[in-house]
Order: C-alpha cells, then sequence, then structure tokens
C-alpha cells in the first residue's frame, strides 16, 4: 500500500498537471498546488492551491515559510528560485528541466522575437565533475540567455543534492506533445489536412528520427519518480517515448487519423521555411535521439507513440476551431499557403528538369554471383594446378 505523503506541485495548469494530480489524489495523497492562479483547473476532488509567482523568489519563500513537504515537482516557473525557496522545506525535490545537449537546440529557439542573437556567447558554464552523486552524463551546452539558465538550474539541482539540502531528481524533457500543450506543432499539419492541403512540405524528406514525450507519459514517469524515492534520488532521467519517430511518420499518423492521404514534398532545410513551425528543429540537422535507459529504474508503463499521436489528434478534432485557434499564436505558423505552392511549383520545375538530364546509366542489380547450375565458379583445372 502506498504511503500517504504530502505533495506540492508548482504548476498544475498545464497538459500534464491534471494527470498528475488526479493520480496523486486518487492514491490518497495530501496534495498541494503552487502557481499564479491565473489559469484555474478542476480536479478530480478539492486541493489545496497555494497561489504564489514562481518566477520570483520571495513569492515562494513567503508561502513556504513554516512548511514542509515530503515531495515536491516543480514543473513551472523559475526552477532555480523554486529549488532555493524550497531548500529545507522539502525532502525529495523533483525538478523538470529540458534537454540542452551540443546541437540539440536551434539557437532561434531559445530567444523572443525581440531579443538579441544568443548564437555568439560569450560566457561560460560550471559542470559538476562526474564523480559526483548524480549519474556521469553529457556536459550540456547553453544555447542563448535562456538555455544559459536552463542550465544554471540544472547544475544548481545537482549541487543541492550533493550538498545534502535535499534528495534531488532531476527529469529532462525534450519537445512535449498532447492535448492541451502550448504551441503543439501537431495543429499545423491537421489545420492544413482540415483546409484540404494534400501536399505538405518535409525538410531534408522527413526522415530524421526524433525523441519527443506525450504528456501521459511525462506525467506517468513524475509519478513513477514520486513513487520510489530510493530509484529515482540522485538521479538524472531523459524522458522520452520509447520509439523516436521521424517527422514523415508523424505526419503519416496524423493523416490515417483523420483519414487524409497527404503527399510529402522533401525539401532541403534551409528553404523549407513553411516547414520550420512543425519541423520541432529545423536549422539543427541531424537525428535527436534521448538515452533513456535510466528510465529503467522506475516502474513506468508508457503509452506508445501510435496511440498517443491518434488521442492527441482525436482531441484537437473534437473543437478544432477553439482549440486549434488556441495554440496558434505560439506557433508563429502563418498557414501562407500561396507561398508554399509557390515552393513546391519550384520543387518540381527541379525536379523535372534534373529527371531529364542525360544521366550515365546505373546497373541497379546487386553485386553477388548468379549461378545457374553447380559447375558454375568453379576454378578451372589449369587454375587449380
Amino acid at each position: 500500500m502506498t504511503k500517504e505523503k504530502r505533495i506540492l506541485l508548482v504548476g498544475g495548469g498545464g497538459p500534464t498537471g491534471p494527470i498528475i494530480v488526479n493520480s496523486l489524489i486518487a492514491e490518497g495523497h495530501e496534495v498541494s498546488v503552487m502557481n499564479t492562479g491565473r489559469h484555474p483547473v478542476e480536479y478530480d476532488a478539492p486541493v489545496e492551491r497555494i497561489i504564489a509567482d514562481p518566477n520570483f523568489l520571495e513569492p515562494v519563500q513567503d508561502v513556504v515559510s513554516g512548511r514542509y513537504f515530503d515531495t515536491v515537482i516543480a514543473s513551472y516557473g523559475r526552477l532555480r528560485f523554486v529549488a532555493q525557496a524550497l531548500t529545507g522545506h522539502v525532502e525529495h525535490f523533483i525538478g523538470v528541466t529540458s534537454t540542452f545537449y551540443p546541437n540539440w537546440i536551434d539557437p532561434p529557439a531559445t530567444m523572443r522575437p525581440s531579443s538579441e542573437s544568443g548564437v555568439e556567447r560569450d560566457w561560460t558554464a560550471t559542470y559538476l565533475d562526474e564523480g559526483g552523486a548524480m549519474p556521469p552524463e553529457t556536459p550540456l551546452d547553453p544555447v542563448g540567455k535562456f538555455g544559459q539558465r536552463v542550465v544554471e538550474t540544472d547544475t544548481a539541482l545537482q549541487w543541492a543534492h550533493r550538498h545534502g539540502d535535499f534528495i534531488g531528481t532531476v527529469l529532462r524533457y525534450p519537445k512535449i506533445y498532447g492535448p492541451r500543450q502550448p504551441g503543439a506543432t501537431e495543429w499545423s499539419i491537421i489545420r492544413r489536412l482540415l483546409e484540404g492541403r494534400e501536399r505538405i512540405i518535409v525538410p531534408e524528406g522527413g526522415f530524421l528520427l526524433q525523441s519527443i514525450l506525450y504528456a501521459e507519459n511525462a506525467a506517468r514517469i513524475v509519478l513513477a519518480a514520486v513513487a520510489d524515492p530510493d530509484a529515482s534520488g540522485g538521479q538524472i532521467f531523459n524522458c522520452a517515448d520509447p520509439e523516436p519517430i521521424t517527422l514523415r511518420k508523424w505526419i503519416r499518423l496524423i493523416a490515417e487519423t483523420m483519414g487524409k492521404t497527404v503527399d510529402m514534398v522533401s525539401a532541403p532545410a534551409a528553404i523549407a521555411r513553411p516547414a520550420w513551425p512543425y519541423a520541432r528543429w529545423p536549422l539543427t540537422i541531424g537525428h535527436h535521439i534521448l538515452d533513456t535507459s535510466n528510465l529503467n529504474r522506475l516502474n513506468y508503463t508508457p503509452v506508445t507513440a501510435t496511440t498517443a499521436l491518434r488521442r492527441t489528434v482525436e482531441w484537437y478534432l473534437e473543437d478544432p476551431k477553439e482549440r486549434g485557434t488556441a495554440v496558434e499564436s505560439q506557433l508563429r505558423d502563418t498557414f501562407s499557403y500561396d507561398l508554399e505552392d509557390r515552393i513546391l511549383a519550384q520543387l518540381d520545375k527541379a525536379k523535372s528538369e534534373i529527371e531529364a538530364m542525360d544521366f550515365p546509366e546505373f546497373d541497379m542489380s546487386h553485386y553477388y554471383a548468379h549461378p545457374k547450375s553447380a559447375d558454375d565458379g568453379k576454378p578451372s583445372k589449369e587454375t587449380s594446378a
């Protein structure tokens, strides 16, 4: 039987929050939720709602004064401030960070439209050595000012664990998908198919593999970490669905769920600009695959990517106007079909012109012998002598 715990979730209003809170309630835990209160969410049962802005240190310090929690799940706000404020007020601190690994993040993805470049960086980041309490890892890469803050926070959580401030667990998320996810790239494809688009531009053939994470799977990982602090404490977990997925398969699964067919037209990433909003990391060319083997420590059963994506598409189709509109401002997808048609026409023209060129004949057969009898290929007497 699960021992009842006092658990604080910082956040609670995003795609994983309700799943986590409702599951903890069902297990009999005493749950509190801390956030700004600007986006209230109804849960399966009443919970304590703590109103504070977790983006700042002082408000969190004020509301946790005199309080103690068995577990804190920090999935929102400025995590370094939340961790600092909760030091001395929690036994097990689970912090959600991100995957700022080398060559993982496009530099523009770390910036607001009005901010400076962020590509050239003259700062340094200090990483824990491999002899620390948390496992050895690939050093993070602080791309842009936002990336610098993420890396500083990730490092601070490890430092706090090593120095006994709390039992620390670090969960590193890639891009999340699922119902209620802000800036959901699935909508870019769903809307195009709803509006009759039969051809969609994909960078590099859409064949680059990417680790992504279904919101419910993220919640299940959090719950498994809460349930077993002996297994999760002092650990860093890369969190992702078990199956990396290509953009090509991702689009095909969306189309199949909608009963649509779609022709995916390849273009080099640099000129596939209309695809950038839904291609996730279009400027960092290469496979983006996380090593998730450490999740084997946890009692965690994931939803398959095929099932997860089908559920996500069906959720949007229940109310496409309202739910699609809610994410479009964050997507920065212009849905400029005239522009896309012009690009497609140029790609078709280039393909036709190249196919019309006089290529040298190329033998497509394999390189192995085709013996017609048992004597074929035997060495001659002269050769054997």
